[in-house]
Order: C-alpha cells, then sequence, then structure tokens
C-alpha cells in the first residue's frame, strides 16, 4: 500500500470540488453573460473559503497514528454483558465493544479498565480505583 502524506491526501479528496469553479464560469457564460465577472470572483472566494474550511475541519484526520479515541488501554468502563474469556460487551463512551477478560467471569455492570485491545475487542480486568 502506497503511503500517502495528509497534504496529498487532502488534495486528492478536494480536487473533484474544485471541478466545479471552471463549471460554473461556464454556465455563467453561457446563460448570463453580464454576470461572468461578478461569477468568476464569487466563484473563485467562495472556492477559497471552501478549501480553508475543509482543510481546519479534516486535515487532522489525514494524518497517520493513533487517533486518541482509540488509545484505549487504561480507560475505564462499564460491563453491559458478562465477560468471559470468549465474550462479553462493555460501553465506553458512547461505543459498545466486544470485550474479553482472563481474570474469570465479569458481572454485567461491574466498572473495569481496559487492558489492550486488539482490533475490535478490548481485554478488560476489574476496576478497583487503580489503573496499573
Amino acid at each position: 500500500m502506497v503511503k500517502l502524506s495528509p497534504r496529498i491526501k487532502f488534495i486528492l479528496v478536494t480536487v473533484d470540488e474544485l471541478l466545479l469553479v471552471p463549471l460554473l464560469i461556464m454556465g455563467a457564460y453561457y446563460f448570463l453573460p453580464e454576470l461572468v465577472p461578478f461569477t468568476i470572483v464569487a466563484t473563485i472566494v467562495g472556492a477559497i473559503l471552501f478549501v480553508a474550511a475543509k482543510y481546519h475541519l479534516i486535515y487532522d484526520s489525514l494524518k497517520e497514528g493513533t487517533d486518541f479515541q482509540y488509545d484505549l488501554p487504561g480507560t475505564r468502563c462499564k460491563v453491559i454483558e458478562t465477560i468471559t474469556a470468549t465474550s462479553g460487551k462493555v460501553k465506553v463512551g458512547a461505543e459498545i465493544w466486544d470485550a474479553r477478560s482472563d481474570n474469570g467471569e465479569i458481572l454485567k455492570g461491574t466498572e473495569v479498565v481496559i487492558v489492550s485491545r486488539e482490533r475490535l475487542k478490548v481485554q478488560v480486568k476489574p476496576w478497583h480505583g487503580v489503573t496499573n
């Protein structure tokens, strides 16, 4: 898989929207030729504002690395389905994750701490006021 820089990714996800600029100008030239100068200025200013807003909103999500939301080890959560070595579920914030425990059965309603994460499953242990 080719690794792209965040800047290249941003350009790739933005270029298709910017192709609308010449289409708007050509449409104005064809249908309202007297408004072409206004259309050119308004379209270019709008495109600049659009790119700036989009950059501000999505650029950080294009960077490589872990997202802070998924740096789960040490996070406390509540068991919503009894956890065993092979099954169970916990609620982490607003998300529900599959969970496993090597510490025996952990009953629904128990507060636990996440020890590790592997793909979409978390390994948990009972929380006793200390996360270490």
